[in-house]
């Protein structure tokens, strides 16, 4: 039997997820790791470009550049190889890379963000990088909890995208979930 549970906040709504998750893998993450996986999911979860990016050329360009800006672009790199290995798994499929490829380049960013960095961010930075694995899992048991409860948006706005298929806005824009933006020459 299904139990439907309303959480107050979405904050909440994560932790939750990723608490009961934890409990499937058999898995306790520190709170620090924790807390950032939550952050991440809530950070991204409106991410609508999280899609387009090309890691191998965000990673080059990152390395580019210095200071802060090249920390915040490694990270997000890491947070998104993160979540392509762990909450969207169909991405490497659709990438025609392996899962291994994800963990490879998160891991990388991750323990290139804390070269240079002050000694807190450092040692979280390379917390991050050696805990993907057990963060990957987590997030992977997030995603095989909650994929039947969703449509796969995703392939939806593939669809819509590439063709302007109707029946893919139609499924996008249902309810207000996402409300695809008109392109010149689509739907």
């Amino acid at each position: 039997m299904s139990t439907i549970y309303v959480a107050s906040t979405i904050a909440e709504s994560w932790h939750d997820l990723v608490k009961e998750a934890e409990q499937e893998t058999h898995l306790t993450l520190d709170h620090e790791m924790e807390g950032y996986l939550v952050m991440t999911l809530i950070r991204y979860q409106k991410f609508a470009s999280l899609k387009s990016h090309i890691l191998a050329l965000d990673y080059f360009n990152a390395q580019g550049q210095s200071g802060q800006l090249r920390r915040q672009r490694l990270q997000q790199l890491g947070d998104i190889s993160l979540l392509f290995s762990g909450l969207y798994p169909e991405q490497a499929e659709r990438r025609m890379v392996g899962i291994d490829y994800f963990i490879k380049m998160g891991k990388s960013a991750y323990s290139s963000a804390s070269v240079g960095a002050k000694s807190a961010l450092s040692e979280m930075f390379v917390e991050l990088s050696s805990s993907f694995i057990p963060l990957m899992r987590v997030l992977r048991a997030v995603h095989d909890r909650t994929s039947a409860q969703r449509p796969d948006l995703l392939e939806a706005w593939d669809l819509w995208s590439g063709t302007g298929d109707a029946q893919s806005w139609d499924q996008l824009s249902q309810g207000g979930r996402v409300i695809p933006v008109n392109m010149v020459g689509q739907a």
